[in-house]
């Protein structure tokens, strides 16, 4: 699979049709925008500036969005051609007469909705004040008595007898933890009371002035006049919600456009300007050349010039990943990991066939296999393509393997009598008489996977130059000899009792190798500079600090090849846990009435469907990205983001 064509675009216009050519950039929908100043090299473009404009949508937006929202009016895109609002002035001048329609049913409302609040939170206020039969007004208005409402923490009101001043509590209520209630005190003795109350942790209550009478009087009040603001709120939420229906169509479309104004006045921060004249610069994909170009046809105030993508070195070109049908769900999957370079290695195929292959070994059962297929179609149509898309290949393989083991929604011996029909005597497989035989088959698929992948490093090695990374690093050539040999040898003298580690072997195969991996970078700068060389860091290293960090990390190389290739066991391992799996839930069915049968078989398929499903599935990806993609994939790219006037209702 390769990776998508792209193409450096340099936009030249009149400052005044500014406006109509980001339209036509957003329109074209392949247009990635890159910074025009990025790339001031030239004497002539030193004097670009981005443009810096206020946009002039940005308040209108906000008054738009707090108009809906006071409306309840939920926003969503719609057609806004039959919009005539252009300029931010307009937006602002049909904002106002908006709000002016308004003005009057959200005074009621804000009004009645603060003196509710006020109302309630005295309601709050006076809730612990029942034993209080006197008036509010009276108490608070005594010439030389002071006097003071709140709580007490209980363990305090216990200590008020230790204190010989001039001032009595008394209280009206107690919870578990306070003690409510009013002190009061002579007026000269303020201070020092108000002292000892705060030593005590009392806590002050603030009866606002508009309560009035003793607290039975205070809460009928407060609840009538609570019960009159909600009916006001009430009648404003009536003249709203009328406001809102009549106007709501028009309010969707002004916004939409504005939403779409907004986004493409953004778009000139990566705008250069330069006298009356305006740059922009980009992608696109190669293939949209002739359909972007005659989308700037009718404009005659802007110039195109397409050139290479690496025309311009301060731009990265974008990566768009080229699929096929097979291998495109798959590519959520390189995405996850990160997108390679622009003229880097697209892993899709790679990743498609490997995925497909270990999930189907992992997973196979010609039942659930076919149920994950259905479920696939149908997530693919209603939820994710891709997933759905993946699900749905993972099935099909999921029913292959299904059918080598014989397993049927767990029934292993539900295939033999076709199998014995048709002369196939070494199927079906099942992996509790074959336990040895699929372990090493994983392993040897572990094997067979990291040396693709090292080749894989090769290629990409040779082909951006790097000859350390190509020949000498541990994925390179002398790490594929020196692995391959091993393995190689290996397996031949336990698979074939074939010895092959001769010296000659042994010297030429993994001693040479094993070298050229402990010495890849003195080694990588004589075949790139016909000469030794260090860099700056390694000329300060001792011949002693150079052994020891390449022993090191030559120990570690050896750890990984082991480690990665053991890891391949789970491939195996799942292939048991899977059988093991579905025979608790035949042994289960066993023990139950014949009745109970059918519902232990699917609530048991069904348990072993999500749970093993969901842990093989990412297994897996830890296989893909931990010992494959680190041999030879780098990430780095930069994704392909065409620039479009999207509907946002976020306020930055």
């Amino acid at each position: 699979m390769a990776i998508e064509k792209m193409e450096f675009v340099s936009v030249t216009a009149s400052r005044d049709c500014l406006d109509s050519v980001l339209e036509k950039c957003c329109e074209s929908g392949c247009f990635q925008i890159e910074s025009a100043v990025a790339s001031a090299s030239g004497s002539g473009e030193r004097t670009l500036q981005l443009m810096n404009d206020k946009n002039p949508y940005d308040v209108p937006f906000k008054g738009l969005v707090s108009i809906a929202t006071e409306l309840g009016i939920e926003l969503s895109e719609t057609n806004y051609s039959a919009c005539p609002l252009e300029s931010g002035a307009d937006f602002t001048e049909f904002i106002d007469s908006l709000e002016e329609s308004l003005a009057e049913a959200s005074k009621m409302k804000q009004a009645a909705q603060q003196i509710i609040s006020q109302r309630k939170a005295a309601l709050i206020q006076i809730t612990h004040l029942h034993g209080l039969n006197a008036q509010f007004d009276r108490i608070f208005s005594c010439k030389h008595v002071h006097v003071r409402v709140g709580k007490l923490p209980l363990e305090s009101h216990r200590k008020l007898d230790y204190y010989d001043q001039n001032f009595f509590f008394v209280p009206f209520e107690h919870d578990r933890n306070y003690c409510w209630g009013m002190y009061f005190c002579p007026k000269n003795d303020k201070e020092i009371v108000d002292d000892i109350f705060t030593s005590l942790y009392f806590e002050a209550v603030r009866i606002p002035d508009f309560v009035t009478g003793n607290t039975e009087e205070a809460f009928q009040r407060l609840e009538s006049e609570i019960a009159e603001e909600e009916k006001n709120v009430a009648k404003a939420d009536r003249e709203l919600k009328n406001f809102a229906r009549v106007h709501e169509e028009e309010i969707q479309r002004a916004f939409s456009k504005l939403c779409h104004k907004r986004a493409v006045f953004e778009l000139r921060r990566k705008v250069g300007v330069l006298r009356d004249k305006v740059f922009i610069k980009g992608f696109i994909p190669k293939k949209k050349h002739k359909d972007f170009e005659q989308l700037f046809a009718g404009l005659p105030g802007a110039a195109l010039t397409f050139m290479p993508p690496d025309a311009d070195s301060s731009c990265v070109p974008p990566t768009v990943l080229k699929n096929t049908w097979f291998t495109r769900p798959y590519s959520m999957l390189v995405e996850m990991y990160g997108l390679p370079d622009y003229t880097g290695y697209n892993p899709t195929a790679f990743v498609a066939l490997t995925y497909t292959l270990m999930f189907g070994i992992m997973f196979g059962d010609l039942g659930q296999g076919f149920i994950i297929f259905l479920l696939g179609l149908i997530i693919g149509r209603k939820v994710h393509k891709n997933f759905g898309g993946m699900m749905t290949r993972c099935g099909v393989s999921s029913m292959i393997f299904g059918a080598i083991y014989g397993s049927v929604f767990g029934f292993e011996d539900l295939l033999d009598p076709v199998y014995e029909s048709i002369g196939i005597s070494f199927l079906p497989l099942h992996p509790f008489h074959n336990t040895s035989f699929i372990l090493l088959t994983a392993v040897g698929l572990g094997v067979a996977l990291i040396l693709i992948s090292m080749i894989l490093n090769i290629i990409i090695g040779f082909r951006e130059g790097d000859i350390e990374k190509a020949v000498f690093s541990n994925n390179g050539i002398a790490g594929l000899l020196f692995y391959g040999s091993i393995a190689g040898g290996v397996a031949a003298m336990m698979l074939f009792d074939v010895k092959i580690m001769s010296a000659p072997f042994v010297i030429f195969f993994i001693v040479i190798p094993a070298v050229c991996i402990f010495c890849k970078v003195p080694f990588a700068a004589v075949v790139k500079y016909k000469e030794f060389r260090l860099s700056n860091e390694e000329e300060d290293m001792t011949f002693g600090n150079f052994i020891v960090e390449n022993f090191f990390e030559m120990f570690e190389y050896v750890l990984s090849y082991v480690s990665n290739t053991m890891s391949f066991l789970r491939v195996g391992g799942f292939v048991l846990s899977h059988a093991g799996m579905m025979l608790v839930v035949s042994t289960l069915m066993n023990m139950v009435s014949t009745g109970a049968k059918p519902a232990v078989l699917v609530i048991g398929n069904a348990f072993v469907m999500v749970m093993e499903g969901m842990i093989v599935a990412i297994q897996i990806i830890r296989l893909e990205f931990y010992e494959i993609f680190s041999r030879f994939y780098s990430g780095s790219g930069k994704p392909f983001e065409p620039v479009k006037a999207g509907f946002s209702t976020e306020i930055e």
